[in-house]
């Protein structure tokens, strides 16, 4: 009788951390690590919209590396951008980010 295997799981390691924030009906999406933040009426909308943030930014700072590495708000992101643009699709970008659940408390 032959043995049934089991499949074996494997995940990326996080990097970057988005956190889903609900406040009044509205959601707020924000990556801390790159000081990116938006806003949107579903919290999907608020998770694909930061997602593409990211990438942009990461592009973006790529195109202007010399500006960004010499700013010292924005040098301690090349690490990060370099693993977002790492990146070969859709799907490895979600495996860096861990996604944390809260609310906006005031």
């Amino acid at each position: 009788m032959r043995e049934r295997s089991h499949p074996r799981v494997a995940t990326g390691t996080p990097v970057l951390t988005v956190l889903l924030l609900r406040d009044d009906g509205h959601y707020m999406a924000k990556c801390p690590e790159l000081d990116l933040v938006t806003e949107a009426d579903k919290h999907e909308e608020a998770y694909e919209a930061i997602l593409e943030m990211i990438r942009e930014y990461a592009e973006d700072y790529s195109k202007r590396k010399g500006l960004f590495d010499s700013s010292p708000n924005r040098s301690h992101h090349c690490p990060y951008v370099e693993r977002v643009n790492g990146c070969r699709n859709e799907w490895d970008l979600r495996e860096l980010v861990e996604v944390r659940h809260g609310h906006v408390l005031v």
